[in-house]
């Protein structure tokens, strides 16, 4: 088995590094999207030929097309067969996660254009070729979480904060949700476990006053309450939030939730100025057209996505091939992984509901 690693600016270019180097029948091992612009890293492997194996020149250009570095197929009738086979196989697993059909269908045809006949890779430069996925920003710039009750706005902020924490950041967190019995006291607890500065606001007017007395080389993390983005007077409440505090905002939503709605909901926290939304509850969502539409009905880029209660855990990184593993891979194996992790100790302490 030989294994390499390949860097570039976009995961297209990463995945034409990785056939041009070792070709067509390579796995992929790992993937990793860097954050800030940094670009992508991906491992693969493929099992190793004997060096006389293509040794002349002709060996070689049978082996790869001219030019391109792509695997020639001399046999057309199964290069068509291979390509039908991942229509199908992008398709069905989209169908299944409730992508609408029109969505579902430009997916595809995407995933064909790739022009390979590995189903993840396919359909992972599609999502490349189509979405955005910038994950979450790590500059001092204020985050305000904005998202229905519920969606888990809480344990976003602490994993957040956390994740500063982690980085040895300076991070303050401030919780705007007065509505909900408790909300301030469960974040203030974790707050106090991670030893990080917590305050709590009831308006807009106070929030104000709160990013205005923190320090500017402190990373501000804003937690806001469940709100009906439907609702034009709860969005105006919301709104005059985020203008107080001058954050960007970034929506939340749970996986497993309607497709249409969430997008529908993530056009409306595009309105509100959101650019890109956190996705939580992987851990327990078996379908995943939501995560879809948040980005294609609503316009919204993906950031990070949250996978357990565990704080401690943090978010995982939602890339492109990341994502095409969780579209295509049996449901039940991925609840099992989820089960493994879950097991293994972890401070009780750090544990809250999303």
């Amino acid at each position: 088995m030989r294994l390499k690693t390949f860097q570039a600016a976009t995961m297209t270019e990463a995945m034409d590094l990785v056939r041009r180097s070792l070709g067509e029948d390579a796995i992929i091992v790992s993937t990793y999207t860097h954050r800030n612009g940094g670009g992508v890293e991906i491992t693969a492997a493929v099992e190793q030929h004997n060096e006389d194996d293509f040794a002349t020149p002709e060996a070689q250009a049978l082996r790869y097309g001219q030019g391109n570095g792509r695997l020639f197929v001399p046999d057309e009738d199964f290069a068509g067969a291979a390509s039908e086979q991942v229509g199908e196989l992008v398709s069905g697993a989209l169908a299944w996660h409730g992508v609408p059909q029109r969505v579902a269908e430009r997916l595809t045809q995407a995933a064909l254009r790739v022009g390979i006949d590995d189903p993840l890779g396919a359909l992972a430069e599609a999502l490349d070729d189509v979405y955005r996925f910038p994950g979450l920003s790590s500059d001092n710039r204020p985050l305000i979480l904005i998202g229905p009750p519920g969606s888990g706005k809480t344990i976003a902020s602490a994993k957040i904060a956390a994740r500063c924490v982690m980085d040895r950041r300076a991070v303050h967190v401030i919780s705007c949700d007065v509505s909900r019995a408790a909300a301030g006291e469960q974040l203030a607890a974790l707050c106090r476990v991670m030893a990080t500065p917590f305050s709590e606001v009831a308006d807009a007017r106070e929030l104000g006053q709160a990013v205005d007395a923190a320090s500017a080389d402190t990373k501000l993390v804003i937690d806001t309450a469940g709100v009906n983005l439907f609702d034009a007077a709860e969005r105006k409440a919301i709104k005059a939030l985020i203008d107080a505090s001058g954050a960007e905002p970034v929506a939340v939503f749970a996986a497993g939730t309607d497709a249409m709605e969430t997008g529908e909901l993530a056009g409306q926290a595009m309105a509100l100025g959101a650019r890109r939304y956190i996705a939580t509850r992987l851990d327990t969502a078996r379908r995943l057209g939501a995560l879809i539409m948040a980005a294609d009905l609503g316009g919204l880029a993906f950031a990070d996505a949250g996978a357990s209660p565990f704080v401690g855990q943090g978010f995982l990184r939602l890339d492109p091939l990341g994502l095409a593993h969780r579209l295509l891979a049996d449901p039940d194996a991925l609840a099992a992984e989820a089960g493994a992790a879950a097991s293994a100790p972890k401070p009780a302490v750090f544990k809250a509901a999303e």
